[in-house]
């Protein structure tokens, strides 16, 4: 499909950005004039990237820090201009780049709603339509009338998100901005952003989540030092991302958190939800150091909960690492079809069992999540809370014991 013909909202093609390096400003305004290039150096933060986006589509982006992400994105919605390549972007473009980045700060609340709603494109008429359920979704009460650099960090971050999510846009440019703001918040965000999925707005989502990546995302554009590595489907992207990681690097084994019965002591907000206590055990021993031998023991983890009664049911998720930090497995309620249960104050608890660990000998470590009810938000982690060291009577090689039969033929 050529660049012109292309129905896409967004295509680019031979995209690139390029600055230069170790030069005065007066030798790359000389440059830009026409001038020799000598003594210049160059940096291609992004380079010849081909992109077709379909309407309704959702895209992710991984890729580690420096990769060349958020100069892409920054290109799409325009703040970037290319050095190279064609561009074309149809539709209203709302970014989630830097929150509150275009705020004045001597501007009160509502002055910075009319300011960057006019940005946007949206009439005088349209703005006044939208202005209180900007102000409803932020949630910063009469602080909508006194000077944003009277807010705090997370007032700043609720209105920028209602803004740019209350407008209509036809594409929505996420940079990890759901990493930002309260639980409250971040929980309300994440369902704005599947919302505007449902009604068919693009989305261009930029994360190192690689589970909310996969989760959201129909296709994954993996970067690295500006170049496009792969692309296609999440979960074959994700892969592939993960296998290069493994191989790029081995990290340190993590540890097990202290204490055989890990409480985690704390009050549940409104729209809140919280792990209040993890314990595993192996063969009936609790403890953050388990021992455990290859398909015979069986290891339990308890999971016990506290939630805002308000909520959906939440999920639980339970993830194995290896000793060198790989995720070697994992799994989840939503995954086996099993529904969560608490009482009417919101508290919950449920076990997971491994019968016959099919473990071979190693060191392993266990991290928890809670999660919302569609398991892309997660309400509470908790990393490495034990280790599982195994041990096995036989040679057998590998990571896992497959169940499996010999047949004589």
């Amino acid at each position: 499909m050529s660049f012109e013909s292309s129905r896409g909202v967004i295509q680019a093609q031979g995209l690139g950005k390029r600055y230069a390096l170790g030069a005065s400003p007066y030798r790359r305004l000389w440059h830009l004039l026409g001038g020799s290039d000598e003594g210049i150096q160059y940096f291609d933060a992004l380079a010849s990237v081909d992109l077709t986006v379909e309407p309704g589509e959702t895209i992710g982006l991984i890729g580690q820090n420096g990769a060349g992400k958020s100069t892409l994105l920054q290109l799409l919605c325009g703040t970037l201009s290319p050095s190279h390549g064609q561009l074309a972007v149809n539709g209203r473009v709302a970014a989630l780049l830097e929150l509150g980045a275009g705020f004045n700060p001597d501007f009160t609340g509502r002055e910075n709603i009319l300011f960057s709603a006019a940005m946007y494109g949206l009439q005088q008429q349209q703005i006044e339509a939208h202005m209180q359920e900007i102000i409803d979704f932020a949630d910063i009460g009469e602080f909508i009338d006194q000077p944003v650099r009277t807010y705090s960090s997370g007032m700043y971050v609720r209105l920028a998100f209602s803004i740019a999510t209350s407008v209509k846009p036809d594409i929505l440019i996420i940079d990890e901005a759901l990493a930002v703001g309260d639980g409250v918040f971040a929980r309300k965000s994440f369902d704005r952003i599947m919302q505007l999925k449902q009604q068919g707005v693009t989305l261009l989502f930029c994360s190192h989540s690689l589970f909310q990546v996969e989760a959201i995302c129909d296709r994954c554009i993996w970067l690295h030092r500006g170049q496009v590595m792969a692309q296609g489907p999440s979960a074959d992207v994700i892969s592939q991302y993960n296998d290069w990681l493994t191989q790029s690097a081995t990290p340190p084994a993590p540890t097990a958190s202290e204490g055989a019965d890990q409480a985690i002591p704390a009050p549940v907000a409104t729209g809140q939800a919280r792990l209040t206590r993890l314990r595993a055990s192996c063969d009936g021993v609790e403890g953050t150091a388990l021992i455990a031998r290859s398909g015979a023991s069986e290891l339990s983890v308890d999971f016990e909960f506290a939630s805002d009664p308000q909520l959906p049911m939440p999920n639980m998720a339970l993830m194995v690492y290896g000793a060198d930090g790989r995720v070697l497995c994992s799994t989840g309620t939503w995954i086996d079809g099993v529904a969560l249960t608490r009482d009417a104050a919101g508290a919950g608890r449920v076990r997971l069992t491994f019968a016959k660990l099919p473990l071979l000998k190693g060191r392993y470590t266990l991290a928890a999540y809670l999660m919302c009810e569609r398991a892309v938000h997660v309400y509470e982690a908790v990393e490495h809370f034990a280790s599982v060291q195994v041990s096995q009577p036989h040679l057998e090689q590998g990571v896992f014991s497959i169940p499996h039969q010999w047949q004589a033929l």
